[in-house]
């Protein structure tokens, strides 16, 4: 059985730093082949054959690889990585959004329905007329029809 190399020991065998490796790897996936210099395990982690660190030595010493190469490679990284921070954070923000809303808008009407501004109190007067209107009164919350066929005190 050939003997496999996860992407650290690659580097260590081939002096070469790690994001370079990963960098050449996304970048020229014409060279790196599947199955041949590069295999999947169970879990999608890719380990290098000893083909794969072969063809990186000879890659190394055709490009001449140094801290320059990492630092080059990290810059060229940077949109990849603020993406992919950027999908994390936005579907985290989506998610809390979504999870706070019904309760955040029930609390809402709530205080609109105790205590309404002028502006409230015409949003749901246009509201209720035209429900109304188009036969979906029924749909409305019922401690709305006393402030709206009263004039807008419940108490009368």
């Amino acid at each position: 059985m050939q003997s496999l190399y996860t992407t650290p020991e690659a580097a260590k065998l081939t002096n070469i730093p790690e994001s370079t490796i990963r960098s050449w790897l996304r970048r020229h996936p014409e060279v790196f082949q599947f199955e041949v210099h590069v295999v999947a395990d169970e879990h999608g982690q890719k380990l290098w054959t000893e083909a794969g660190v072969e063809l990186l030595h000879s890659r190394r010493a055709s490009k001449t690889a140094t801290d320059d190469d990492a630092e080059i490679d990290a810059e060229s990284d940077a949109p990849d990585l603020l993406e992919s921070l950027l999908e994390e954070d936005s579907q985290r923000l989506a998610n809390e959004y979504y999870r706070q809303l019904p309760g955040r808008t029930l609390q809402r009407i709530k205080q609109m329905r105790v205590n309404p501004t002028p502006e409230q109190r015409q949003i749901v007067e246009l509201s209720f007329r035209a429900a109304i209107n188009a036969g979906t009164e029924h749909l409305l919350l019922p401690t709305y029809q006393p402030m709206m066929l009263k004039g807008g005190d419940e108490t009368e």
